[in-house]
């Protein structure tokens, strides 16, 4: 499977897992408790879009030392950490949207990432 395609599949499984999780705090609590849901997913996929960005430059770059890949590690982890933590912090201090579906559509959102990657050791495993 290529890269591209990959990743589109990745983003249709998020965006599916997120609206069905929206559609259930819609029927549970209403309009407002579905858009901090799908708040909430926007932040996972944010946060997998910057890990596979980052994948990707360092795919189509240079080969690096041990050293390098290390700290390029723990940068984009860092940066990762800190985007996760201001969206948060607007979803709830700011916007103060409804907390437990926010966390929720973030929740719903990672495990996209779980799937596609148990997905793709099946495929690797012939399974």
């Amino acid at each position: 499977m290529t890269r591209a395609r990959s990743y589109r599949k990745l983003a249709g499984l998020q965006l599916t897992l997120v609206m069905a999780a929206s559609v259930l705090f819609y029927l549970w609590k209403g309009a407002f408790a579905a858009a901090s849901t799908g708040f909430g997913g926007s932040i996972a996929m944010i946060n997998i879009a910057l890990l596979l960005w980052r994948r990707d430059r360092l795919d189509r770059g240079r080969a690096l030392s041990a050293g390098e890949s290390i700290r390029l590690l723990y940068r984009s982890m860092l940066e990762r950490f800190i985007a996760v933590i201001v969206l948060f912090w607007l979803g709830m201090g700011v916007l103060e949207l409804f907390a437990p579906a926010l966390l929720a559509g973030f929740v719903v959102g990672q495990l996209a990432l779980f799937f596609i990657g148990n997905e793709r050791k099946s495929e690797r495993h012939g399974v």
